[in-house]
């Protein structure tokens, strides 16, 4: 049975900011942000935007009737949940128009989640037990307000929407091989609404050792002597900033050739990994989605991927959980890719001062732990009539009593 990505979209919000501006605004080095980081902008919500409408909006363009009919499960990956109790899937069902007869729920593992959820997905379907049913996975994120704080740089805003199935269009995995790696730390995490932990050091660390650990445990599983540059044609890497992608890509080498040059270890990542930067070089981290931009990047971007390459895919989520695991590149992928138009999708966003992001993200963090807050339609001013009126997007327009309220513009 062949279980993979049939169809998959990514929303990234409808605005942007350079990220030399923000360099400039808050005293920090440009180049490194640029060249040693490898960010070039970043995405960020209007105010009456937010994790569900980002998931229903990368969901519904690639959801058919029939789509519908087939899907018997949701997944809503995310570290931004709204509630102790209520699942964030409820609402892309009903917004989704999804029949009744779905199991749905929320899953939480850092920027693991989405992996999680698609392993969850394949392992149900591979199962037998709803023959032909499909299982829609979302991922979808929303960064805090870090004004002035270290790494404010790289966090952002966006969703991916998966389909997963047994027709695959995108990727096919490759049941079975799968290396993993945990350990306890406190890297990051968002221990309230408004506030997240940041330890950059540890988060470093983390991220290395768990790259070449659920490496290793791959190697193993899969009981195989590799060699990694002809087993695999590319590898995609959770990647917060193109930087740490390097670093952990340098350690694969190392223990994969002991003794290699710095000048081959450089060549191999230009060649094996760069290509996969495209999306999250113009939109920022993503959390749990951001692998899966990579996977879209590079199906746009390498003209050198073909159908039947392997590509390496590493999933990190802080706390932590990693894993390793491979797909294979299906004849139809680069066609569905370049028909999402993603390339017109990141264009249409409108760019942003530092003050206007200031705001937005100050204006998020001003209605958590409010019951009743209605949310700002006009700022930027008049961006909702010139983006979102009469587009079918669906919005959060506030809560009541904690209930909250949405609507199709």
């Amino acid at each position: 049975m062949k279980i993979g990505i049939e169809k998959i979209n990514v929303y990234a919000g409808s605005l942007v900011l350079d990220i030399e501006k923000l360099a400039i605004a808050r005293g920090r080095d440009v180049n490194y942000f640029k060249e040693e980081l490898m960010l070039d902008s970043k995405s960020q919500n209007v105010d009456f935007e937010d994790v569900i409408t980002m998931a229903v909006n990368a969901a519904k363009p690639i959801i058919s009737e029939q789509d519908k009919e087939d899907i018997e499960m949701v997944i809503f990956a995310t570290e931004s949940g709204l509630d102790f109790c209520k699942s964030n899937s409820t609402y892309v069902c009903k917004y989704l128009g999804l029949k009744s007869n779905v199991r749905n729920f929320e899953i939480k593992n850092a920027c693991y989640a989405a992996t999680c959820a698609v392993q969850m997905a394949i392992s149900w379907i591979a199962s037998g037990v709803a023959p032909g049913k499909k299982c829609l996975v979302v991922s979808s994120d929303i960064n805090y307000d870090h004004a002035g704080r270290s790494g404010e740089e790289v966090p952002a805003i966006g969703s991916v929407a998966m389909l997963i199935s047994d027709k695959p269009v995108v990727i096919e995995y490759e049941l079975g091989k799968n290396g993993y790696y945990t350990f306890e730390c406190t890297d990051y995490a968002r221990p309230t609404s408004t506030w997240d932990i940041i330890n950059p050091q540890e988060s470093l660390y983390a991220y290395l050792e768990c790259a070449v650990g659920s490496w290793q445990h791959y190697k193993k599983v899969v009981g195989q002597d590799l060699d990694l540059n002809s087993y695999f044609k590319r590898i995609i890497y959770h990647t917060p900033f193109g930087g740490l992608v390097k670093l952990a890509h340098g350690n694969i080498l190392k223990e994969s050739y002991p003794g290699i040059k710095k000048s081959q270890i450089k060549e191999n990542f230009e060649e094996k990994v760069m290509k996969s930067f495209k999306i999250p070089r113009a939109v920022g981290n993503t959390y749990s989605s951001t692998v899966y931009t990579c996977l879209l990047s590079l199906l746009l971007d390498d003209d050198e991927v073909k159908p039947g390459d392997r590509i390496g895919i590493f999933s990190y989520g802080s706390g932590s959980c990693a894993e390793f695991y491979s797909a294979i590149v299906l004849p139809g992928a680069k066609e569905y890719v370049k028909s999402l138009k993603i390339d017109e999708h990141l264009a249409a966003r409108r760019p942003l001062t530092v003050e206007e992001f200031d705001h937005l993200a100050q204006l998020r963090s001003s209605h958590a732990e409010k019951p009743t807050f209605q949310t700002e339609m006009n700022y930027p001013e008049g961006w909702y009539d010139k983006y979102y009126k009469g587009k079918g997007l669906l919005i959060f327009r506030g809560a009541e009593d904690f209930i909250r309220k949405y609507e199709i513009s």
